[in-house]
């Protein structure tokens, strides 16, 4: 922007009136003019000139417009009239204001819609119940697609755990194939696998959609068990498992002959002795033990060659927590093949096997050095050994 700047030579007097110069005669103005530009003339060369246009118009225009406004605001406003909220808005009816006139119901096929929300809602309500139908329509669905598909019918019975083919064989044809997996009853399935003499234990998983998975654990047989009605195989807890024919890798296991029933009918116990078949319980007969016997002898005894029996008739124990009365269980005789027999005892005897294993090794020494013939060795006494002599 330009700045104007005053001459030194141009002063303004007081005695100045803008409105003698704007409504001043044009011939006043015209002599004005003149008297002006000859005092500029000896000041300076400056040329001021007025428009001949008149200003007194554009005054009038002014004055009329400010007119104009003072009349708009001297006018008195009017009171706003507040009108309550409609029932569509608030969904209560006004207390006051605009009367509500009855409705009347539309002619038949009237094209002018209803402005109440009662329709809104009942529409929606018929949305709703529609839904709830199709859902309900669905998961009925569902449940039938489930439980009458063939989708979900069982086709692999899968057995882990055993390597015993006919063992997996009769799992897989007990009637789990074929049967749908939502319904099928694993837990008689699971009894049904645990009266198998072979099966300690037993897990069923289902895998959808249609396969089962059987986890089976096999009996472990810890001695074989020879009685008149043949040879056994028995695990730790008693358990016959199966015939020795039936069993595998048995080259391991200590052979134990039952003299039980061997025995004349008045040393019997009054319990009747079992027969025995796969699944049948040993009572009162610790077979670890047995197997703790097989394995000490040849380490502590020093005796390679022997045969393990069992007597069942009950003895009398003298040391024993039963102070003097029946041991409710047998006895465990080492035959050497120099004829002579050791009673061992059973696993509730106080004194420990290993101390019953030494008293016998000194007394086949003693024998040996003095060039005795043992007939048999009593070690069921705490430390208190019998022995006796052959005639």
């Amino acid at each position: 922007m330009t700045e104007r700047k005053m001459l030194p030579s141009h002063r303004a007097t007081r005695s100045y009136n803008k409105l003698e110069k704007v409504y001043a005669p044009r011939r006043d103005v015209k002599q004005g003019t003149a008297r002006n530009m000859l005092v500029s003339s000896r000041s300076s060369k400056r040329v001021v000139t007025v428009p001949e246009a008149d200003p007194s118009a554009a005054w009038h225009t002014f004055d009329q417009r400010q007119v104009q406004l003072r009349q708009v605001r001297s006018r008195a406003q009017k009171p706003v009239k507040l009108v309550p909220r409609t029932l569509v808005q608030t969904g209560i009816r006004a207390s006051n204001g605009r009367i509500h006139t009855p409705r009347r119901p539309l002619p038949y096929k009237s094209s002018i819609p209803r402005r109440s929300g009662r329709r809104v809602a009942r529409r929606g309500l018929f949305w709703k119940v529609c839904g709830a139908l199709a859902a309900i329509v669905c998961i009925v669905a569902a449940i039938n697609f489930a439980l009458t598909s063939d989708y979900f019918r069982l086709k692999h019975v899968e057995v882990v755990g055993t390597q015993n083919a006919a063992l997996m064989q009769s799992i897989q044809h007990m009637g789990a194939q074929g049967q749908n997996i939502f319904l099928i009853d694993t837990d008689s399935l699971q009894k049904r696998i645990q009266t198998s003499s072979l099966v300690a234990a037993v897990e069923i998983k289902k895998q959808f959609p249609d396969q089962l998975l059987v986890t089976i654990k096999e009996r472990q047989a810890k001695v074989l068990w020879q009685n008149a009605q043949g040879t056994f195989s028995v695990d730790q807890q008693g358990i016959v498992i199966a015939p020795v024919s039936a069993t595998t890798d048995t080259t391991q296991l200590a052979t134990v002959v039952d003299l039980t029933e061997q025995q004349p009918v008045l040393q019997k116990s009054a319990q009747t002795v079992p027969s025995l078949h796969p699944g049948t319980y040993l009572k009162n007969i610790d077979i670890v033990f047995a197997s703790n016997v097989w394995q000490r002898v040849p380490k502590v005894a020093g005796i390679d060659t022997f045969k393990l029996y069992y007597d069942g008739t009950i003895y009398a124990s003298t040391t024993g927590p039963t102070h003097g009365m029946a041991s409710s269980s047998g006895s465990y005789i080492i035959e050497s093949p120099n004829g002579w027999k050791a009673y061992l005892g059973n696993s509730q005897d106080t004194n420990s096997l290993d101390n019953r294993l030494k008293e016998l090794n000194e007394i086949v020494k003693l024998a040996r050095q003095q060039q005795m013939n043992i007939a048999t060795i009593d070690l069921r006494y705490g430390l208190r050994p019998v022995f006796t002599l052959q005639h």
